[in-house]
């Protein structure tokens, strides 16, 4: 793909692609769901959570969202392997809604399909509130940790991750444009442990669905909450509907940024699992991924004319 294309990107029309992933569910189907994310305790390391009937429901709103509230496009989606397995790696914003991520799983699932399994690895804070726990394992997310990341790789599935974690997400402002994953370098290991590829992609405008003045990892030990939530910054807001907050727990209404992906060309590790313990190599490869996704992060903001309006 030479442009940039609205997503998902693909040969049906995207109001076929919607229609494909209501699987016939009726408003008491769609309640009776609803209720068991109430009624069940389900246990977030276990991939059989992963409810298909969910995500074809919620990727049809959050593809109607994407679409119509953030103007989404995407970039480079030929890049994306159709067939085996691959850890795709990326940057994200926007705690605690994160709207970039939202999209992107829209998208995906409607890219992608549905068949074959996918999980995102999610910060672990979200499993901690019973109904939201059964959500997030509904839709296939985990908690971020090397024992799930591992589990999916197993189990033959694709792995989505943001080594960035809270930091990446809650940067500040000026450093929307900046991939920083932390020296986070767990994706390398296991791409090396069980030989398979590392997909990069970047988004612009995550970062612009509200205004981050600063983030400070020591305001995040002061408060208790790098203890108590495992949060390793404390952001101060800029945005709707509150004006000015702090952290980043409170819901907020999104500006509608543009949000544009692009993914880049897989990158290829040899199969070598005593590489996973070598530190120069893993070095060398994790600035080779972030060095990639810092020139695509350069091309889309070299092209970007403003904030929130693209």
């Amino acid at each position: 793909m030479t442009g940039t294309s609205p997503i998902p990107h693909s040969a049906e029309r995207p109001r076929q692609l919607l229609r494909a992933t209501t699987g016939g569910k009726t408003s008491d189907g769609a309640l009776a769901m609803l209720l068991d994310l109430f009624r069940q305790d389900l246990d977030p390391g276990d991939l059989r959570n992963r409810d298909v009937a969910y995500l074809k429901g919620l990727s049809r709103l959050l593809y109607a969202v994407g679409v119509g509230y953030f103007r989404a496009e995407c970039e480079g989606v030929e890049n994306l392997p159709t067939r085996g397995q691959f850890i795709a790696v990326g940057n994200h914003s926007g705690a605690p809604l994160m709207p970039d991520v939202a999209v992107l799983a829209a998208w995906w699932a409607l890219e992608m399909g549905l068949d074959h399994p996918s999980y995102l690895m999610v910060h672990d804070f979200p499993f901690r509130i019973p109904v939201l726990r059964n959500f997030m394992a509904k839709i296939g997310a985990m908690p971020a940790n090397r024992e799930n990341a591992e589990r999916v790789l197993r189990s033959g599935a694709r792995l989505v991750c943001f080594p960035g974690g809270e930091l990446d997400c809650l940067r500040s402002f000026r450093d929307r444009n900046r991939v920083n994953l932390y020296g986070r370098t767990g994706f390398v290991k296991l791409a090396y442990k069980y030989g398979v590829p590392i997909v990069p992609f970047v988004n612009i405008g995550g970062h612009e669905v509200y205004f981050t003045l600063f983030s400070s990892q020591r305001l995040a030990r002061w408060t208790g909450l790098a203890r108590f939530a495992r949060v390793k910054t404390v952001p101060v807001n800029l945005g709707l509907p509150w004006g000015l907050w702090v952290t980043g727990f409170i819901p907020y209404l999104p500006l509608p940024s543009k949000l544009v992906y692009k993914v880049g060309e897989p990158i290829e590790l040899e199969h070598a699992p005593e590489l996973a313990d070598d530190p120069d190599a893993v070095q060398r490869a994790y600035d080779r991924v972030t060095g990639v996704m810092q020139d695509m992060m350069d091309d889309l903001a070299g092209r970007r004319r403003f904030p929130v309006i693209g």
